[in-house]
């Protein structure tokens, strides 16, 4: 259900009940609640009372504000006045018809760090089939269901460790991070640190243990990173271009996951060199994070106004757009604040009109001290109740296609089946070559996302992926009955395996870190981000313990078969509960009218206007 965009309407909701309960779906611009000549003398009382004057210029600020209320009136006032310059006329003009490629330099150098932190993240999940024999770990099946389950399970819960360090530390240390060392950045300069440094402990692990060890040290920086990358690139985005912006997320993890494939195919017999090729990747981020600059809305969100103001002319190239940025990212974001009092005060606070929280109160919403707090905001707000919901059905979704089972576990299926492999033969090759395989189809087809993400929307790309790979998981499933020939049944299955990933990557690898960065206010983006981290990897964790012992009990044929209905299961669940974005609705504060529609009534727009 498709909030619509403010049309002027003479009825003025209170903004706390137009977002959390927006029945009328509007999509508001606060500013034109308030005649030009009060949002001048509110630029310049807020440029006076902030001491902006040596940063920014009040000039250039009120006419980003004028841009930012009403842009055909600006252009046409500004144009008949001859005020307009030929530069900021192409720089309005190309906004609009802009790509990445011809994005700002400071855009691209965030972009790229942004990239080399998802690489690591891919190149952490590695395929390694060597170290469980190595260190002494048995896990040949003997006959028909015969293994050793102790070891099974031993080597299912050094694999697994990773996602439950982070989900359940890793990704909450999103929040405090961002709070305690200062930004984005920082945060990811951390996360990185962990990274790099358990990924030395990993090559001179000497026992299981030791290595489950020094895993969770790699969990704990993978979900830290998850949480805060996608936010960063989300914050530092053109409205326009988001979407494909925050698709490198899962390009460059598909990327990391091949380039951890090549590694152990180049050096087969060395798991030590594969489980720590993540430290190159992690080091090349520690050394580079900080040469691009601090996200503007987090700067913004601590009264950082002249570096924020800084920081959005480098991504815009324009002093004028990067004012019209700043103006309504900080109007809607006073506008925001009032979600987080008690009672309609709103209308008291800033007269149902003038988007302006007084300063001390604002301090104190925005400043939510307590961690703990927070996170209940995430349950008891329902406009942030709602994205809370939303986005735990996007990550179990991706968990409930069953993807992990090949990414993390290919192996497991191939030497299952394989009754006649003997060590002298080659299933163990197969599956890193299925591996690496894998991870080159997932990044290529991941590029399909890039020419729908902003037009399409998040949700319709999500649910064609699920419809598209229940067929293709039902197959795969059944190509392991399909053929008594090992090299053809192989086949059949890397057949199937192919383009179930060609219809995974583009809609349920690239929208669930993507959507979920976007979508909570920004006063609570860290600690939701961390949430949505936190259930991904839990699946993700609970998958890898699992699906060993799943395998031996139920065989491929039939775990493939339980998570064709678990996709299905996830489809009707996005459809009912997930809203949709629109390119119309782009601007990251403005999600907050589209969530702010109830949920039941989303249901019902679905049941009894969509399904007939």
């Amino acid at each position: 259900m498709e909030p619509r965009q403010d049309k002027s309407s003479k009825t003025e909701l209170p903004f706390q009940q137009l977002l959390n309960h927006n029945d009328t779906r509007v999509i508001e611009n606060p500013l034109r609640r308030v005649a030009e000549e009060h949002v001048v003398e509110w630029i310049k009382n807020f440029h006076g009372d902030n001491g902006l004057h040596c940063g920014i210029d009040v000039a250039t600020l009120i006419r980003g504000a004028r841009l930012a209320r009403q842009e055909e009136i600006f252009r046409t006032k500004e144009i008949a006045e001859g005020t307009l310059t030929e530069v900021e006329k192409r720089a309005l003009a190309k906004e609009k018809v802009t790509t990445i490629w011809n994005e700002t330099r400071e855009l691209k150098i965030i972009l790229l760090i942004c990239c080399l932190g998802s690489v690591l993240q891919g190149a952490i999940v590695g395929a390694n089939t060597t170290w469980p024999r190595a260190l002494g770990l048995d896990l040949e099946q003997h006959g028909p269901r015969q293994t050793n389950g102790k070891d099974i399970w031993k080597f299912s819960a050094t694999n697994a460790i990773v996602y439950f360090a982070a989900s359940t530390v890793g990704a909450f240390l999103c929040d405090p991070l961002t709070e305690i060392v200062t930004g984005r950045r920082a945060a990811i300069f951390v996360a990185a640190l962990f990274t790099f440094v358990a990924s030395i402990g990993e090559a001179f692990a000497h026992d299981w243990r030791a290595l489950l060890a020094w895993r969770f040290f790699l969990g704990i920086g993978m979900g830290a990173k998850s949480s805060v990358i996608p936010i960063y690139e989300s914050e530092v985005s053109p409205a326009r271009l988001r979407g494909q912006v925050l698709t490198s997320w899962q390009t460059g993890t598909a990327l990391g996951i091949a380039i951890s494939g090549a590694i152990a195919l180049i050096v087969p017999g060395s798991w030590r060199y594969q489980l720590s090729s993540s430290l190159i990747p992690a080091f090349a981020l520690l050394l580079l994070v900080f040469v691009g600059s601090e996200s503007p809305r987090w700067l913004i969100k601590k009264q950082r106004y002249d570096k924020a103001y800084i920081v959005l002319t480098r991504l815009r190239g324009s002093p004028l757009l990067a004012a019209r940025d700043f103006v309504l990212i900080f109007a809607q974001l006073q506008v925001e604040a009032t979600l987080f009092m008690r009672t309609n005060q709103d209308i008291i606070q800033i007269e149902n009109r003038i988007p302006h929280v007084d300063p001390q109160m604002y301090r104190q919403l925005t400043g939510l001290s307590c961690y703990a707090r927070r996170i209940t905001q995430l349950f008891v707000i329902p406009r942030a109740r709602r994205a809370t919901l939303a986005s735990f059905l996007v990550m179990t979704a991706q968990q409930m296609s069953g993807i992990n089972v090949f990414a993390f576990l290919a192996s497991t299926l191939f030497k299952s089946n394989d009754k006649n492999s003997t060590p002298e033969t080659s299933p163990e090759k197969a599956s890193l070559w299925l591996y690496f395989v894998f991870g080159v189809v997932n990044f290529l087809s991941s590029i399909i996302a890039y020419f729908f993400i902003d037009t399409k929307g998040r949700r319709w790309l999500l649910m064609l992926s699920l419809a598209l790979m229940l067929p293709f998981l039902i197959g795969t499933a059944f190509s392991f009955k399909a053929a008594e020939d090992t090299s053809r049944q192989r086949g059949l299955t890397a057949t199937f395996l192919v383009l179930y990933t060609m219809a995974y990557s583009p809609g349920a690898g690239v929208v669930p870190f993507l959507y979920s960065s976007e979508i909570f206010p920004q006063i609570l983006r860290e600690v939701g981000m961390a949430w949505a981290s936190a259930v991904s990897w839990m699946g993700a964790g609970i998958l890898d313990l699992c699906v060993p012992a799943l395998i031996r009990e139920l065989t491929p044929t039939g775990l493939l078969c339980l998570f064709a209905g678990t996709d299905a299961l996830a489809l009707c669940l996005v459809w009912l509960f997930v809203p949709g974005t629109e390119r119309k609705q782009a601007t990251m504060e403005e999600m907050n009218y589209v969530f702010g529609v109830a949920t039941h009534r989303h249901m019902n727009y679905q049941t009894k206007e969509v399904a007939p």
